[in-house]
């Protein structure tokens, strides 16, 4: 994965405090590990729709990044 895609997820979850944010801090930690965690259909499902959703192209193009990582 693109080390600045995780720097931009990073800034995000570090300026926003909600579910959402929440959840990407343990999907981008799991791209640190991936040896450790195992992401789930539910993870899958939660960024395909916060890809859809999000309106910022810098943090759409990170999520896509992450995506491909943890889910090829």
């Amino acid at each position: 994965m693109d080390e600045y895609s995780r720097i931009v997820i990073e800034r995000y979850c570090m300026s926003h405090k909600s579910k959402k944010s929440g959840r990407l801090q343990i999907l981008l930690n799991m791209s640190y590990d991936f040896g450790a965690a195992y992401p789930t259909d539910d993870d899958a499902i939660f960024l395909e729709k916060a890809i859809r959703s999000e309106k910022d192209e810098e943090l759409k193009e990170a999520l896509q990044d992450l995506d491909s990582f943890l889910f090829g």
